[in-house]
């Protein structure tokens, strides 16, 4: 289907997602409305913004010509009325179900007819939460962060979605470049959301139980899971494993995982002396010495150059 009449976008929450989302949209020629009630995390993005557009163009992955364009494309607002201009609209605010149902109701509200409302919601059924009147053009895009980067997008079909409005979604994805994967029904977390959270209930139960340092979980990672799935993924490996042996490992009785979530000591201990992450400047690491933009630019050109050698195979991002 065409989607040549999509030219305005309007992405909702200017914060970690928000803001980065933005930016792929006007790399790729559609004028982009930000919206976010405090001013000055408006201030904050477009500064990041900058940031990662630099840091694209020293790696020359983008023309430094290109930096000044899209910026022009993306225009700050503090207030919501500018959605009446939006053909498309990705929500991307904070995981509040009150928050977020009262941001679609006024979406649905001002937004033209023709709008398409995408939520960037990373668990929250919102095809049960919201209630709008135009459930043919409501889905989940979720985005991967960072998302000028990384280029999965799992979108999500409601009860009530037209496969037009998915295709719709699809097509635009594929233009900017994204890596779209289709969900016929929601399921929270989707795909790698959960089996990020099955990893993650091992990796604080290590923690917690002072079995590894979080440096060392890091290295052990890095150094076998993270060069073998770019290659083979997840399901693929056991081919290689072979699938008798996989039966085989699967009834091992010794290995005992964790099989129900608990909340994370270290997690907690973390979150009550503040060290909330690169965001605060410290977490499980010491980012205090640099600026954020300097922190997010050494991650992100690393990024880049994994994602330049992915881009040589057939069939990889």
């Amino acid at each position: 289907m065409s989607i040549d009449w999509i030219k305005r976008v309007l992405v909702v929450g200017a914060g970690t997602m928000g803001h980065s989302i933005a930016m792929v949209f006007a790399q790729g020629d559609y004028q982009v409305d930000l919206v976010d009630l405090n001013e000055e995390l408006l201030g904050k993005a477009l500064h990041l913004i900058q940031s990662n557009l630099q840091t694209l163009e020293k790696a020359k992955w983008i023309d430094s010509k290109a930096i000044s364009k899209v910026l022009s494309r993306i225009h700050p607002f503090t207030s919501l009325d500018i959605a009446r201009k939006a053909d498309l609209v990705v929500e991307a605010i904070h995981e509040d179900p009150k928050a977020k149902k009262r941001l679609f109701h006024s979406l649905d509200q001002i937004c033209p007819a023709r709008t398409i409302l995408a939520s960037n919601t990373s668990y929250l059924n919102i095809f049960k939460l919201l209630r709008t009147g135009r459930p043919e053009k409501v889905l989940i895009a979720h985005w991967w962060a960072p998302p000028h980067l990384l280029p999965l997008v799992d979108v999500v079909k409601g009860p009530g979605t037209s496969m037009e409005t998915v295709a719709a979604m699809k097509e635009i994805l594929l233009r900017l470049g994204k890596k779209p994967v289709i969900l016929n029904k929601f399921i929270p977390g989707y795909i790698v959301n959960r089996l990020q959270r099955a990893m993650a209930r091992e990796i604080f139960n290590l923690l917690d139980k002072g079995y590894a340092s979080p440096e060392d979980i890091d290295t052990a990672v890095k150094n076998s899971l993270g060069i073998r799935i770019p290659v083979v993924g997840v399901v693929q490996r056991y081919d290689y494993t072979g699938i008798d042996l996989a039966l085989t490992f699967e009834k091992n009785p010794s290995i005992h995982l964790v099989s129900k979530d608990v909340l994370p000591k270290t997690l907690s201990r973390l979150v009550k002396k503040g060290h909330l992450g690169v965001k605060a400047g410290r977490g499980f690491y010491d980012y205090s010495s640099k600026p954020l933009a300097d922190v997010l630019r050494e991650r992100d050109v690393k990024l880049i150059e994994l994602l330049k050698f992915l881009k040589r195979w057939d069939g990889n991002p």
